[in-house]
């Protein structure tokens, strides 16, 4: 295709005149006919570049699969990228709203308090240490780095029992365990429960 004339000199000093009108209706036509002259190469630029970042990346993943809804991340060694795990909680963290700052659970644990005390669920808690009637140490998986965290204790009442309250026991908040108590609301006795549930945050 040839492309538009946009303003022509046939030889004549008279014949060299041209309208504006006619000048931009020129250079519109042309400026029209550039764009289709490259359209054609910008897109298969584009497809080419789609395709050559894609295929950079696949070659870089690990197998994809078994690996629903995790999350790639680069590796620590910043030469590699790696797919982490992330929790319903990991991805509710990552979809919240507002921006006043969110801070994760370090340890939790739901457990049976009575007889031997057993771990029902939690995370980064490897035991529970019953020390006596209502008494218990949870302990950690991995350490905190110091002993300045925030422990949330709450308690599913016992039946046989009208209320409890907890309260922590000695100087036993380490930065590997944490050592609470949990008394009879009535008397003022240690009393296992249904159910401990402990948080810590830090």
């Amino acid at each position: 295709m040839t492309a538009p004339v946009i303003r022509q000199f046939t030889g004549t000093i008279p014949d060299k005149g041209q309208s504006q009108t006619a000048f931009d209706t020129n250079v519109d036509a042309f400026l029209d006919w550039q764009a289709l002259q490259f359209a054609p190469d910008l897109v298969a630029f584009g497809t080419f570049a789609n395709d050559t970042a894609a295929a950079l990346v696949a070659a870089n993943l690990p197998s994809l699969t078994g690996r629903a809804l995790d999350a790639v991340r680069v590796n620590a060694a910043a030469d590699d990228v790696e797919f982490a795990n992330v929790t319903a909680a990991g991805w509710a963290l990552l979809n919240a709203s507002g921006s006043a700052p969110m801070y994760a659970a370090r340890a939790w644990v739901t457990f049976s308090g009575t007889g031997t005390p057993s771990i029902r669920a939690g995370g980064n808690v490897s035991s529970i240490t019953d020390n006596g009637p209502g008494d218990y140490t949870v302990n950690f998986a991995t350490a905190m780095q110091d002993h300045y965290y925030s422990a949330q204790v709450t308690i599913e009442d016992n039946p046989d029992y009208n209320s409890y309250y907890w309260q922590p026991v000695g100087f036993t908040k380490t930065a590997s365990s944490y050592r609470f108590k949990q008394l009879d609301g009535n008397f003022g006795e240690g009393r296992d429960s249904e159910s401990s549930n402990v948080t810590i945050l830090r």
